[in-house]
């Protein structure tokens, strides 16, 4: 009898996609090429059937629905043929995909309670002498493991597109099934690299541009007032709550970092943001809760496991080096929260991926099982387009 998704076990693999060509060609060809994949997540993704579709058949839930799409087809069209080019492909109804991008979005505004399951994340920047390296857990529904996998694209339009009125785009990014890529970690051509923590604002807001949107721009951006433009957003403003940890490697003098915390646009039409920068000597944890805006919160998961994560880095060796930041990524120690997660009680979270970004040796390392045991499973070159 085959193996069901959930007794297969955490697997050591992750497939790769090549693609050249428009957002819905590109779009396309994920959807082809991981159709068995993105099929088997849409089947056994519990918050999908249980609470996204549900909201999208009740008539507040519709009309969130339609006020984001309405917002995304004026400011995002590329992207949402992107996802149409991955419905079309994997051959499965395009609004479960847009729903999955909207998140919280839609039961939110169908009078449904935030769910408690929102993904985590642990993001780590060190910037120290010869150590200049971007780590990252990627923590996600227990249903995420085993169905991401990456995708390095070159994308090409005749006309701009889009709010930041593009043509080229070229990145390379982990992606969840179905899903754009952006929302995980990645880098893009420019030289921007990136990983994303999500933070779970007690209030979402409908008719705004989900954070899916947003970090799916971000991989488009050249440079760091490009980005913060992305994530400000004006005109319309975040739906809901993230921090981006990143970094220009294009650009000259030291290494620097940038965290940006967002927030959902509710007092206006432009995400209200801080940024922070973290300069040589300097190292920074971000989790899954806000450090400096001033946003109230869900007091659930994110917020539980986040504060656990921080008090354990707090008794742990300052993650200045390689060795001491994939000491604390792969740390076990809380058996309730621990940063790497293997889904226990209260803690149902997985960590379906652990990467780390070395600025000096340009690679990105990849890890699918904890790198206490395992070896990672790839390396890949940051291969960057240096000409304008």
């Amino acid at each position: 009898m085959p193996a069901t998704t959930e007794d297969i076990g955490r697997r050591n693999a992750i497939p790769i996609l090549y693609t050249r060509g428009t957002h819905y060609e590109v779009g396309f060809d994920v959807g082809r090429t991981f159709r068995g994949i993105i099929e088997d997540f849409l089947g056994s993704f519990s918050e999908l059937r249980e609470s996204l579709l549900p909201a999208y058949e009740t008539e507040e839930g519709r009309a969130a629905y339609d006020a984001t799409l309405k917002n995304l087809e004026e400011n995002y069209p590329q992207y949402v043929r992107e996802i149409q080019g991955t419905a079309d492909g994997a051959k499965v109804p395009f609004h479960h995909l847009m729903l999955l991008h909207m998140d919280q979005i839609v039961p939110m505004n169908s009078g449904q309670e935030r769910s408690a399951g929102t993904n985590g994340c642990s993001s780590i920047c060190c910037n120290h002498e010869g150590q200049v390296l971007l780590g990252h857990t990627e923590d996600a529904l227990p249903q995420t493991l085993n169905h991401i996998y990456l995708v390095s694209a070159h994308i090409n339009e005749e006309e701009p597109q889009g709010r930041m009125k593009t043509k080229t785009e070229g990145f390379t990014a982990l992606c969840y099934a179905g899903h754009l890529p952006g929302f995980c970690m990645g880098y893009n051509h420019h030289g921007l690299v990136f990983s994303v923590n999500v933070i779970s604002p007690k209030k979402v807001l409908a008719g705004k541009t989900p954070r899916h949107f947003l970090c799916r721009s971000l991989l488009s951006a050249e440079n760091m007032v490009e980005a913060q433009t992305i994530l400000r957003d004006r005109g319309v403003g975040s739906a809901d709550g993230f921090s981006i940890n990143m970094s220009f490697t294009r650009q000259e003098g030291d290494h620097l970092f940038h965290n940006a915390e967002v927030g959902p646009a509710e007092e206006g039409e432009e995400s209200p943001m801080s940024v922070l920068t973290i300069s040589p000597g300097e190292h920074l944890l971000h989790t899954n809760k806000y450090l400096r805006l001033q946003i109230p919160e869900d007091e659930g998961l994110c917020m539980a496991s986040s504060e656990h994560r921080h008090a354990r880095a707090g008794d742990c060796c300052p993650p200045e080096t390689r060795t001491a930041l994939l000491a604390l990524l792969s740390d076990t120690h809380d058996t309730e929260y621990p940063f790497f997660r293997e889904g226990g009680d209260p803690d149902f979270v997985k960590t379906v991926t652990l990467g780390v970004f070395d600025l000096e040796e340009k690679t990105w390392t990849l890890w699918m099982k904890n790198p206490r045991t395992a070896d990672p499973i790839l390396t890949l070159p940051l291969v960057f387009k240096w000409t304008n």
